[in-house]
């Protein structure tokens, strides 16, 4: 187990019979019938949740594990194949005559009767497929190649699945530090109302002060309870990227701090075209289908083979044997064209396979650019809206100051806070959107989520 309660990568790969990847892992499903969810959940902990309960990733693997059983059903063409039977009739021998039997026999036939005689018999038979000129192979090779493609489209899943988490934890995360910013704004403003009360008590503040407190603090409290909501539903959104039906009320890390993350394009890019699961799943797609186009070439070519039997019959024991062996050969000559269309449409699709290889290359391309385009916007977010809460604090400072001494108005005091709430939630919103850009970065790249996340981790802990 690794020090954050999760499975080692080594052991995860051993589990699946697949073998570890690089970038990433397969794991065989866990079947479990509760999910135990901790009151605090860390982002480690609801990955390790993903991986060992999403249905969806479970569906991927038990995919490839199919795909991987398609192997042996093709290998098992190279293997003799063995068949034994037995029997036992109660039947009348009554001499059935055939064409071209002399007439002059058919009075020394006798006469039909319902006598009945037992008849016993067993026989084994053994079929060998010698030479196929490739139609076996190909299949073989199809198989492997089909087999690594679900590999690959399951790693994918669990890339995508690790990063909506991440996301998913994130945005909930942003909310709950958005409840807190908007509870300090509520509180400001009782504050605010409880001053304009006291001053229009004694005469320094008009009505109107107080009416609009008290607008103000009713503005804040909607604000909040949409807030409330807000982290309601980012639960909920949480726990169906963990694929997970959960009522329990946890709460998760909030902090304003970020590990800013080495945006180079040409290392993303050539990372990502290297170890990008789908990339990786659609070449062995083409190749599969490659191998698919050539066992059709095959199929104009004979097939040669082998036969052997050994039989015991008799109407009584012991039973009377023979045996016979031979050769086959089984040559193609007219199916209507079947075999023509069936390699025409083998061609197409290995043409389409190679599209969809190409599409997603230049996918890969075009994503990793946007991706890094909205990291370096979200880091000037983040840098200008801590420059705009410095402001607001300030200005809220100075409003304050000139309210009391009755040189400011109600409405500057009320605005200056207004700011001071906005600029709040902006820092908040600026620095999550950081994490969650760099979240869709990181899977875009083919990285793993659950390794920087350690990464991450360990940084965090070092730096205290």
């Amino acid at each position: 187990m690794s020090v954050f309660g999760l499975p080692d990568r080594q052991a995860l790969g051993d589990q699946t019979g697949i073998g570890p990847d690089p970038g990433t892992y397969l794991l065989a499903p866990k079947k479990e019938n509760a999910i135990q969810v901790p009151s605090h959940l860390t982002l480690l902990q609801a990955m390790g949740i993903t991986i060992s309960h999403h249905p969806q990733y479970r569906q991927m693997v038990h995919t490839a594990q199919a795909n991987k059983e398609i192997i042996g059903e093709a290998l098992s063409n190279y293997m003799p194949h063995l068949s034994a039977g037995a029997g036992y009739n109660y039947e009348t021998g009554n001499f059935v005559i055939s064409p071209g039997i002399p007439q002059s026999f058919y009075v020394a036939l006798p006469p039909n009767s319902n006598q009945a005689y037992n008849f016993f018999q067993a026989s084994f038979n053994l079929t060998q497929t010698i030479f196929t000129f490739g139609q076996r192979i190909t299949q073989v090779r199809q198989a492997k190649y089909a087999y690594k493609s679900s590999q690959d489209q399951a790693r994918w899943t669990l890339l995508n699945l690790l990063s909506s988490v991440e996301t998913a934890y994130d945005t909930l995360a942003q909310d709950l530090l958005l409840v807190d910013a908007a509870k300090k704004t509520v509180d400001d403003y009782k504050a605010q109302l409880q001053v304009a009360q006291a001053e229009f008590q004694i005469g320094m503040a008009a009505k109107f002060d107080v009416l609009n407190a008290r607008v103000n603090l009713s503005n804040a409290q909607l604000n909040l309870i949409t807030a409330r909501n807000n982290v309601s539903t980012a639960r909920v959104a949480l726990n169906n990227a963990m694929g997970i039906e959960s009522n329990v009320s946890y709460s998760v890390d909030t902090d304003l701090t970020y590990t800013p993350f080495s945006a180079d394009y040409q290392k993303l890019v050539t990372q990502a075209l290297r170890s990008r699961p789908d990339l990786s799943s659609a070449i062995n797609q083409k190749k599969a289908d490659l191998q698919n186009e050539r066992y059709y070439e095959s199929t104009y070519m004979p097939s040669i083979g082998m036969t052997g039997g050994y039989t015991y019959a008799s109407m009584f024991f012991p039973l009377t044997y023979n045996w016979s062996a031979g050769a086959t050969i089984s040559i193609p000559i007219f199916s209507g064209f079947l075999t023509v269309h069936q390699e025409r449409q083998a061609q197409k699709t290995t043409l389409a396979a190679r599209d969809a290889e190409e599409n997603v290359r230049v996918g890969i391309v075009a994503a990793i650019r946007q991706d890094i385009y909205n990291l370096n916007t979200a880091m000037e977010r983040i840098r200008t809206t801590q420059d705009l809460l410095s402001q607001a604090k300030e200005s809220l400072r100075l409003a304050a100051g000139q309210y009391q001494v009755g040189v400011g108005s109600a409405v500057a005091l009320t605005q200056a806070e207004a700011d001071l709430a906005a600029a709040r939630a902006q820092v908040v919103q600026a620095v999550y959107g950081y994490k969650i850009a760099r979240a869709t970065l990181i899977r875009d790249a083919g990285l793993d989520p659950l390794n920087e996340a350690e990464r991450r981790k360990n940084r965090e802990e070092q730096g205290k």
